[in-house]
């Protein structure tokens, strides 16, 4: 009974355990179907693209970035072919190890190399690329092996390398039988003129993505679309010895054609530097040319500014900056290093905004004219100042202007005649025009960071005074230029821009940006009555330092006021100028923040730069000078060939042309003559001809003449061989307060004997305005 019993509790034990068996096999089964079903199809996308990871090499193809041009198809911008250097580690390691050196016996056989020797066989051949790549491509050594080093299939080591560069280090490392480096095309973005036009222009960063300017702004435009090309590849990441690739050809970037002009901008640039230097302004100045007719900007630049191909490094000639850094290190000096950079990048033109100063006047007498509330013939009375509610405000001249008509409130920069007025207009029909003239809005300007201007929401009668001469709120530079400019243009406000057209790489042309009219703001006869105000602020009033001779010039100085207005060294002189005035077609603006000069006022800072800048531009542009008999001082002669003549022919030529020249020498012939032939010099300077006697060749130091006469600095330079161009103020208007106000090249500088250095005379009495 016992051995039955034994026998079933048994085949019992072995019944459970066989269905426990099976259970366990159902459900071993069914977790590993789950997750095969898993797997392979509720996953299946994600397992395949890591499969194709591990197969197949995807190699990006940079497309080359679209050139940025000047209007006339000079380059300013454009990308040249470079390379990109990549290693492969675990490449690198798998030759590395296999490179150790084979060891044999007595016999010739083979003997195993240990872990110890394939190790250090894989270190030497790691150092061996890590030595040549650090040499050819400027790195540190140490950081390069330990890229080398990396656990990884790929790892960049350098962009950007020129292609000659590249070719000699692969060379080099197939001449020592080393491998796992690659290279691959990339391009690189050059500035040709370094920091021309900086902040227009604008940068990229390393991968090709505009950061700034018009790089930023037509990114999208400029950066092509890229290309893939897939290859497949073994465990090592090394290309499969079949042939399997995948390619997608890269569709390089469009071109922008912009509206600046090269030669344009340089003048500009120049002479922004210029005033610059001479007026150590503490917060740097700026300037705009425009086309007022289509809104094209030919030049715009701010100073201090930076160069394009390196712009996160401070310019060295811009000493005053570099010594900020002074005396500070860690967070301290990179916050401050920043700090100046990210000032050097900003276009001060339109992303910063500043009280316009005495340059609204125009937006004032305009919008009274448009309205009717004033003509030629009213007169307004200013005693020096003007009581509004419970405050004074006073005109910027003491004892006042006395009874002037319109047009003279304006060539005056009057303050109080300009509260008058104000005061007819009214707070609604002056936040009408206000905003009719594009004040409110941005201008719309074809580049990235514009700012808008600052305005009052609640006007009161005091508000009004103040704005009436443009103090008390905010506008960006390039809206007020704007403001002038649709006052000259018939009363069209136009938008400006930047870019005229985009072309292919093959020079098609894509797209074109078209002149944009906003609006009418006053009619064509306040307009054509406006420009005869503004030529007469030149010719009689606070502007006589933007003359320009064999031109008609306009415009209107300002002088603005900075916070703390208490402090009076924080002023902005500036001018906004008009030419030719027959037909208004080109305006300049020039802005200079904190001069630290004695005498601060626009008509005395700003406006005989944009005098300058008209005078070289305009010929440029092709406006034909036409001199008046008062000009004729002016007019530029010339030089003739006149070495290798007799004396009395050079004498005979020279007397023909009306040009004083004096002889050193008693040879019969002119051996050589000051200045060289081809120079044009006014007819009041003196030719100097060699015959026998040596002309001096070396350089000379360029003479201070700031406050000196014409006559006084005429003399001065001519003392060390130099010629003076006269420019500013008429010569009939010149008088005792006469004085050189500005020079190029500027004093202290050296110059080659028989050099020009153009002068600009102005009236200190008439230029605190």
């Amino acid at each position: 009974m016992a051995g039955k019993h034994s026998n079933k509790t048994n085949k019992g034990i072995r019944f459970r355990l066989g269905v426990l068996i099976l259970i366990f096999a159902v459900l071993s089964f069914v977790i590993v179907a789950g997750r095969l079903l898993y797997l392979q199809i509720i996953n299946t996308n994600f397992y395949q693209s890591k499969a194709a990871e591990n197969q197949t090499k995807d190699l990006i193809i940079t497309p080359m970035r679209g050139s940025i041009y000047d209007r006339n198809m000079t380059e300013l911008a454009v990308s040249a072919t470079t390379q990109e250097i990549s290693v492969s580690p675990t490449n690198i390691r798998t030759k590395g190890l296999a490179s150790v050196e084979i060891k044999r016996d007595e016999k010739g056989k083979a003997i195993p190399a240990t872990d110890e020797e394939k190790e250090a066989a894989c270190l030497k051949y790691q150092q061996r690329i890590a030595k040549l790549l650090a040499k050819y491509l400027d790195l540190d050594y140490d950081e390069t092996l330990k890229k080398i080093q990396r656990d990884q299939s790929y790892v960049r080591i350098a962009r950007h390398v020129d292609a000659d560069i590249a070719d000699e280090l692969v060379q080099k490392l197939s001449d020592e039988k080393l491998s796992g480096v690659n290279t691959t095309e990339d391009s690189k973005r050059y500035y040709k003129y370094g920091n021309f036009a900086s902040q227009v222009i604008g940068f990229t960063n390393d991968d090709g993505q505009g950061l700034y300017g018009l790089e930023l702004q037509y990114n999208d435009v400029l950066k092509g679309v890229a290309g893939r090309v897939v290859k497949a590849t073994n465990a090592l990441g090394s290309d499969m010895p079949y042939d399997y690739e995948k390619y997608v050809a890269a569709k390089d970037g469009n071109g922008v054609v912009t509206t600046l002009d090269e030669g344009v901008q340089h003048y500009l640039e120049k002479h922004l530097e210029e005033v610059l230097a001479q007026t150590s302004a503490k917060k740097g100045v700026c300037g705009i040319v425009m086309d007022i007719k289509t809104g094209e900007i030919l030049a715009m630049s701010t100073k201090p500014d930076f160069d394009l191909n390196n712009p996160r490094v401070i310019p060295e000639e811009y000493t005053s900056l570099l010594n900020e850094l002074n005396n500070l290190s860690g967070d301290d000096y990179d916050k401050k290093y920043s700090e100046i950079l990210l000032n050097l990048w900003r276009n001060k033109a339109l992303n910063d905004t500043y009280e316009p100063g005495s340059t609204f006047k125009v937006f004032t007498v305009s919008s009274a004219l448009e309205e009717g509330l004033v003509n030629d013939d009213s007169t307004f009375i200013c005693g020096g100042s003007k009581r509004v509610k419970d405050k004074i405000i006073r005109c910027w001249k003491d004892g006042g202007h006395g009874t002037q008509v319109l047009k003279d409130t304006l060539a005056n920069s009057c303050n109080v005649a300009m509260m008058d007025i104000g005061a007819l207009i009214g707070t609604d029909m002056f936040r009408k025009y206000f905003e009719a003239y594009g004040f409110m809005d941005k201008t719309g300007i074809d580049l990235p960071g514009e700012a808008t201007g600052i305005f009052f929401d609640n006007m009161g009668e005091v508000d009004l005074a103040t704005a009436s001469f443009g103090q008390n709120f905010q506008v960006t530079p390039l809206q007020e230029l704007c403001m002038v400019s649709a006052v000259a243009n018939d009363g069209k406000l136009v938008t400006p821009h930047v870019v005229r057209e985009i072309v292919d790489a093959d020079g098609n042309i894509q797209q074109t940006m078209d002149t944009q009219v906003k609006r009418q703001v006053i009619s064509k006869q306040i307009s054509d009555k406006m420009n005869n105000y503004l030529e007469n602020v030149v010719s009689q009033g606070t502007g006589q330092n933007a003359y320009v001779a064999g031109y008609r010039v306009g415009g209107k100085t300002a002088t603005s006021e900075k916070q703390p207005k208490s402090n009076k060294k924080l002023r902005i002189a500036s001018f906004i100028g008009l030419a030719p005035m027959d037909d208004p077609q080109y305006a300049v603006l020039v802005m200079v923040d904190e001069p630290q000069t004695d005498n601060k006022g626009g008509g005395a800072v700003a406006a005989p730069v944009v005098a300058r800048i008209f005078e070289d531009i305009l010929p440029y542009l092709g406006v034909e000078a036409v001199y008046s008999d008062e000009e004729a001082d002016r007019q530029e002669i010339t030089v003739p060939t006149l070495t290798g003549q007799s004396v009395d022919d050079a004498k005979k030529a020279l007397d023909d042309l009306g040009v004083d020249y004096t002889v050193k020498g008693d040879g019969k012939k002119v051996t050589d003559q000051l200045p060289v032939a081809g120079i044009s010099v006014q007819p009041d300077n003196k030719i100097v001809l060699y015959c026998g006697e040596k002309k001096p060749t070396d350089k000379v130091k360029v003479p201070d003449v700031s406050g000196m006469s014409v006559e006084t600095a005429r003399a001065e330079l001519a003392q060390v061989g130099l010629y003076m161009k006269q420019n500013g103020i008429a010569s009939w208007r010149t008088s005792g307060a006469s004085a050189a106000v500005q020079q190029s090249p500027a004093a202290g500088s050296e110059a080659a004997r028989g050099s020009v250095v153009t002068v600009a005379f102005g009236n200190n009495v008439t230029s605190q305005e």
